[in-house]
């Protein structure tokens, strides 16, 4: 299957990791008391909003690498009961160049941060401003989202992917997917405090954020017309049209194509990143759990109280939210 839509998609099929990420880095890997600090505030951050970012932490943010983002994400969810799933951001050029790198980036979704859409696929559901995990609205994006088998169901294909040490294909990835289904991400940031003073954010602190999520919205009960198998899904993942919309008017028309020309292929790179950089027991904790695997339409802007609906061709109705 896999190979089928590779001869047919072949723009993104070459992306690797940059040099950088290539080094090898030990798994017992000593971390600075600084982005231990800067980990735990990001996390009672979003854990609690009346606990918001420090001003004191800015200078050693102002100083952190991607590396070091990525670290501060992994010190602020350790272990697998912290997490509900992962992200991919930046999946096309347009969102690499706006945050300058050459590569997509990976976010990890705390527990918690996961909410089904509404049986009804007609109706609104109301999220209060709270469930955002600390972050002020930024806006929202329409997603396809694997949800990944457990090792119980997938235990060889785990396995695999734990042995691993360089990059496994996409048919090795595909082994692992349970279901795909459309989804939302509710877009925000922690660190408007520091913007509204001045503060020049880096990507590094973007995606130190929690790569920028505020909730994961899962239209897993959203049924496809004609009941097709996991298969045929994938198969027509990039070509399927997506819309989003604010108050009913269309702001952006996009497909899968966006997402690294095809969405497994970012779920198939956010493994290989795991790997390469030698944290392969962090994706391993994802076993059971979502990936969202970037935006198809962008990010579209919308403001509380507004109505930010994604709707996917071939799924009757859509998926409809509202921040309250």
């Amino acid at each position: 299957l896999a190979g089928g839509f590779d001869r047919r998609i072949t723009m993104w099929s070459s992306i690797r990791l940059s040099g950088a990420f290539r080094k090898a880095r030990g798994s017992q890997r000593k971390f600075s008391t600084n982005l231990e600090t800067i980990g735990a505030a990001f996390r009672d951050a979003r854990a609690d909003p009346t606990k918001p970012l420090s001003m004191e932490l800015v200078p050693e943010m102002m100083k952190m690498t991607l590396d070091d983002a990525y670290d501060a994400q992994r010190l602020a969810y350790p272990t697998p009961g912290h997490l509900s799933g992962a992200k991919c951001g930046a999946t096309n050029s347009k969102g690499m160049k706006a945050f300058g790198i050459t590569e997509p980036f990976r976010g990890l979704i705390p527990d918690g941060c996961i909410v089904q859409a509404t049986a009804d696929p007609d109706a609104v559901l109301d999220i209060p401003q709270s469930q955002l995990g600390g972050s002020a609205l930024r806006g929202g994006e329409a997603e396809w989202c694997f949800r990944l088998l457990s090792e119980e169901k997938a235990k060889g294909a785990w396995e695999e992917i734990a042995r691993a040490k360089s990059e496994v294909s996409e048919d090795a990835v595909l082994a692992i997917v349970d279901n795909v289904f459309p989804a939302v991400e509710v877009c925000g940031s922690r660190m408007v405090g520091f913007v509204e003073t001045g503060v020049q954010l880096t990507t590094p602190m973007k995606i130190a954020d929690g790569a920028g999520n505020g909730l994961v919205v899962l239209g897993d009960n959203r049924q496809p017309e004609g009941s097709p198998s996991l298969s045929q899904k994938i198969e027509t993942l990039a070509t399927r049209a997506v819309i989003s919309k604010v108050d009913g008017d269309v702001k952006t028309e996009g497909s899968g194509l966006e997402v690294l020309s095809h969405p497994l292929k970012s779920l198939t790179w956010l493994a290989n990143h795991f790997i390469l950089r030698k944290e392969v027991e962090t994706f391993l904790q994802l076993q059971g759990k979502h990936v969202m695997t970037g935006t198809c339409t962008g990010l579209d802007g919308f403001k509380v109280g507004q109505t930010f609906e994604a709707t996917f061709e071939g799924y009757p109705g859509g998926i409809k939210i509202r921040v309250v």
